[in-house]
């Protein structure tokens, strides 16, 4: 025996006015007393009319009737050390100083691939785990510059659209060649929907005739399966993102991108347009003339599906939004969940250790729940509070699903 008492679940982190003064109605010994060390380190009986302090462990000692054998024991009283609501932010590691434009990063053969032009020419730097990344490789068959968008159609070829309006395919992501998949000009791949059964279809921004359409084709890329209509007002003509919602029957596709013009409530206010695909429907999900629950408008906007809600925030880091019913209403997220602020411990104080930046890439780990942010080297702010500006790479992670995770 070793003398341990305590709570086999912890309860929440902010439990300290709880446990600070506990009154103990009864302990009691078959014979002899029980003592413990009063404030000038000597064993005295113990009073149970006086509260106890239990956010530190407490230790008392039972003597028998001879005051010669004895017992130490000690209570604690286990507390989650995390909030459970909040975000946990790592450094993991860095990619290459020498990136500072502008990157795409997929994952793609178990791997990850991240694209961006140094000194004019694509280059390619890969990773197992989004730690430790190769010095990068120079790309061949393609001198477009940085991609519009980069899609893993499967985990035996890469797609990409470039700026020429031409659609590239590879089987390693450093070769690259002018597919014959896809027929005409493709400004920018969209998204890649794969329902239940495990069918596939790429949609992508088709230009023909100085109009713009939005098309799907399937997985055998049969010109007879392409479909297209015409571009829905408010929908977004570049800079993707997506996120993928998952149901018993059928999986959807949410959407958000770049507006050109912009989308605005009155004449201060824009708003990003969310969109969702069933795999064969478009919707145009957002409420865009509510002024209470819009979603403002972001650069480089990133959406993901995250602990069953929408997360949705932009370049620079300002803000965060949320949505719980599948993007129909927006508000600002809880403030526990948030990027990394410099004095740690404590909820959005400080500056966030992103805030103005740019040039950054996210991956989502669905299966660990780990949200990776990948950052190109920057001189924004760089003297400003010594804040660390070169290439890196941060995981977060809910603490409440990091404490599913450990129990599993």
């Amino acid at each position: 025996m070793k003398g341990e008492i305590y709570n086999e679940d912890s309860i929440p982190v902010h439990a300290d006015t709880i446990v600070d003064r506990i009154l103990i109605k009864k302990m009691a010994t078959a014979s002899g007393i029980i003592t413990m060390k009063d404030k000038s380190g000597q064993d005295s009986i113990i009073n149970l009319s006086d509260s106890f302090d239990l956010r530190k462990p407490v230790v008392f000692t039972v003597y028998a009737p001879d005051m010669q054998n004895k017992k130490t024991y000690k209570v604690d009283v286990r507390r989650h050390k995390h909030d459970p609501d909040s975000l946990l932010w790592t450094y993991i590691g860095k990619i290459q100083d020498e990136i500072t434009g502008a990157q795409k990063t997929v994952r793609f053969k178990n791997g990850y691939y991240l694209y961006s032009v140094v000194n004019n020419t694509l280059k390619v730097y890969q990773s197992n785990d989004l730690k430790q990344w190769d010095g990068g490789k120079a790309t061949t068959g393609i001198t477009d510059g940085l991609p519009t968008s980069i899609i893993a159609f499967d985990e035996e070829k890469l797609l990409l659209a470039s700026f020429a309006n031409k659609v590239y395919e590879s089987a390693d992501g450093i070769s690259w060649k002018e597919s014959d998949k896809i027929k005409g000009s493709i400004s920018t791949l969209v998204s890649l929907w794969e329902g239940p059964e495990g069918d596939r279809k790429l949609t992508y921004i088709k230009e023909e005739n100085e109009e713009k359409y939005i098309c799907e084709v399937a997985e055998s890329f049969s010109e007879e399966s392409e479909k297209k209509i015409k571009l829905p007002a408010n929908f977004p003509t570049e800079d993707f993102s997506y996120t993928t919602i998952k149901k018993e029957s059928n999986t959807y596709n949410i959407i958000v991108g770049k507006h050109f013009p912009s989308v605005a409530i009155d004449p201060e206010t824009t708003t990003t347009i969310v969109w969702g695909y069933d795999g064969n429907i478009w919707t145009d999900l957002s409420p865009a003339t509510n002024p209470v629950s819009y979603c403002p408008e972001f650069e480089h906007p990133v959406i993901l599906h995250y602990n069953n809600q929408l997360y949705i925030w932009g370049d620079e880091f300002k803000s965060i939004y949320t949505s719980r019913n599948e993007g129909v209403s927006w508000s600002p997220a809880n403030p526990k969940f948030a990027f990394p602020h410099q004095n740690k411990g404590e909820i959005n104080t400080g500056k966030s250790l992103f805030e103005g930046r740019t040039n950054f890439s996210v991956i989502h780990d669905t299966e660990k729940d780990y949200i990776y942010v990948l950052f190109s080297t920057s001189n924004v702010a760089a003297a400003e509070n010594n804040i660390d500006h070169r290439s890196q790479v941060w995981r977060g992670r809910l603490n409440s699903l990091w404490f599913l995770h450990s129990r599993r």
